[in-house]
C-alpha cells in the first residue's frame, strides 16, 4: 500500500482514540420511566372503545344497516320473480312448476 494512504487511515483511525461516551444527565431514566409511567396510566385504550356513546353509535350503525337490507331485500324479492318469469318466457319454460316432495 502506498505510506500516504497507510497514514491517512491512521489519522482517521487516531481521531476516535480522545473520544468519550456519552453520559445522560443525573436521573434522567428515573425521569423517563415515571413520564412512561404516567403516559400509561392516564391512556386507556381499551376504555375509549368501551365508552357508552361509541357503543350506541355502534348498535345504532348496526341496526340501520338490517333495516336498509330488510327494506332492499323486500323489493328484491319481486324483481327476482319477474326476472325468472322473463327468463322463462324466454325460453319457452313453464313457470307454473309445483314440485311435490315424497315422505
Amino acid at each position: 500500500m502506498n505510506p500516504g494512504k497507510n497514514k491517512k487511515i491512521e489519522e482517521i483511525l487516531g481521531s476516535l482514540d480522545g473520544i468519550q461516551k456519552a453520559a445522560a444527565p443525573d436521573f434522567f431514566y428515573t425521569r423517563l420511566k415515571a413520564k412512561m409511567e404516567n403516559r400509561l396510566a392516564t391512556k386507556e385504550p381499551r376504555a375509549l372503545l368501551l365508552r357508552p356513546i361509541y357503543i350506541t353509535v355502534t348498535l345504532l350503525v348496526v341496526l340501520l344497516m338490517n333495516a336498509l337490507v330488510f327494506l332492499n331485500s323486500s323489493s328484491d324479492n319481486e324483481t327476482v320473480i319477474s326476472d325468472e318469469q322473463s327468463i322463462a318466457a324466454e325460453y319457452n319454460i313453464n313457470t307454473n312448476l309445483t314440485y311435490e316432495i315424497n315422505q
